[in-house]
């Protein structure tokens, strides 16, 4: 996949199919959007694009609000470039495109620059100058321009439809079996392994503590974790908080794998948060402390999950999917 930097450097060779959103998490929603978009290329023998924003609207919006974006762009390309998007096409939010109204936006664009042929947006999509512009409004348009509008119906998994938010949510309060789910596969963070104070390993449960670069990271507390450091994936005991029993008050996150007691300082780890174990608490001694992790690591070694899914692959249910391009 070729990641293009604003519409006004990308020159179609044929017509594209384009699909539009934010694609924060790159969720089963935007995954189906994605999916058709690759189709309609394929069918027209054109090329298919993904456009994106930078930054999040929200940040532009509301630059004061608390706001964790699920994905880096960095990994919401790796993702979109799974499902066979040849070309991503990352749009300032804050330059001239920000400001177009949708006749403009769709006219200048998507009409002329990306050549559309095919436009596939969500059913709650907005666009232009106030976010005025709508699902019904671009296939006005687009029936005057020449190109068709397909707007995919929510997608809804436990009464709820699918979306960034509801992630985000899930995220926040630690429920990360719920967040997989919809996202169609684990939440992860991911950094070098960094000096951490030793006490894991004088514990008998050495700890790798890792540098994180991601702004999302789920509730404080014990989770049972995969861990995959040179392509190899382990089963581990990850903590994310505080470390209160020894009185630090800076977040951190460290996972003990099991089964493994090599050198991995320096080392990027991507770690996947699996389930919660339980919250983060004060133990009144160390032996208390000791116990516990006993405990969890009993309890995660244990644990059964689903088959990690690959991007891209997998049931493909048009009449039932959809979603927020949020």
């Amino acid at each position: 996949m070729i990641v293009v930097n604003g519409s006004s450097a990308f020159f179609p060779k044929s017509e594209t199919s384009v699909t539009i959103g934010n694609f924060d998490g790159v969720h089963l929603g935007h995954q189906e959007l994605l999916r058709r978009t690759v189709a309609r290329a394929a069918a027209a023998e054109g090329h298919s694009v993904a456009m994106t924003f930078s930054p999040h609207p929200v940040r532009f919006f509301s630059p004061k609000a608390r706001f964790y974006e699920i994905t880096s762009l960095e990994e919401k390309a790796d993702l979109i470039a799974a499902f066979g998007i040849e070309t991503l096409i990352v749009e300032s939010f804050t330059g001239e495109v920000g400001r177009m109204w949708p006749e403009e936006f769709a006219r200048e664009i998507l009409s002329r620059r990306l050549r559309a042929r095919h436009v596939v947006v969500g059913y709650d999509f907005t666009f232009g100058r106030n976010r005025t512009g709508t699902p019904p409004a671009l296939a006005q348009i687009g029936r005057e321009l020449g190109f068709e509008v397909e707007v995919v119906p929510p997608l809804v998994r436990g009464g709820l439809i699918v979306s960034s938010t509801r992630i985000r949510d899930l995220l926040l309060a630690g429920r990360v079996r719920e967040a997989e789910e919809l996202l169609r596969r684990p939440y992860g963070i991911s950094g070098p392994v960094i000096t951490g104070a030793g006490r894991g390993r004088k514990l008998g449960f050495p700890t790798a503590n890792i540098q994180f670069r991601q702004e999302l990271i789920p509730l404080p507390g014990v989770y049972v974790a995969d861990a995959e450091i040179g392509g190899v994936r382990r089963r581990g005991v990850a903590n994310i908080g505080f470390n209160p029993t020894f009185g630090e008050n800076s977040l951190g996150v460290e996972v003990h794998l099991f089964d493994f007691d090599g050198d991995l300082y320096g080392q990027e780890v991507h770690l996947y948060f699996r389930d919660r174990i339980r919250d983060e608490k004060k133990f009144k001694s160390v032996e208390e402390l000791v116990r516990q992790i006993k405990r969890d690591v009993q309890y995660a070694r244990g644990a059964k999950f689903p088959a990690r899914r690959e991007p891209g692959r997998g049931e493909h249910n048009p009449a039932a999917a959809g979603g927020s391009a949020g």
